[in-house]
């Protein structure tokens, strides 16, 4: 059985339709196995719905933020305080040169309280 992605909305009504297709696969379809199957790919399908409208307020929340912040403010707000990654913020459409850059200088959870100490040859 394949593994279903419930990361995200999108993600959830990818493998709603990876579980429709899986379910329509089955040689029985009046078999236990196919109802389960359609039942699940119907409960995911209902839950990347329901979840829409929290999706659409977040990108307005985060198109307004980025209207109201600088790339340095913005990045520190979705870097630092909401701990997204770069690949994560530019998936959100910033093109941020902070995103650009190689997260070396920027200490991770486990490196905090630890300075970073860069020899020369």
């Amino acid at each position: 059985m394949p593994d279903y992605n419930l990361s995200s909305i999108s993600a959830v009504s990818a493998s709603a339709e990876l579980a429709h297709i899986r379910a329509n696969q089955e040689p029985n379809q009046d078999s236990y196995n196919a109802a389960w199957l359609h039942g699940y790919a119907d409960a995911l399908a209902h839950a990347a719905e329901a979840l829409e409208p929290q999706r659409e307020l977040m990108e307005a929340i985060i198109g307004y933020m980025g209207e109201q912040y600088d790339s340095a403010e913005l990045y520190g707000i979705l870097h630092d305080t909401l701990e997204m990654s770069d690949q994560e913020i530019r998936s959100l459409g910033f093109d941020l040169p902070q995103c650009r850059e190689p997260d070396m200088g920027t200490p991770t959870k486990k490196q905090k309280g630890r300075k970073n100490i860069f020899y020369e040859r």
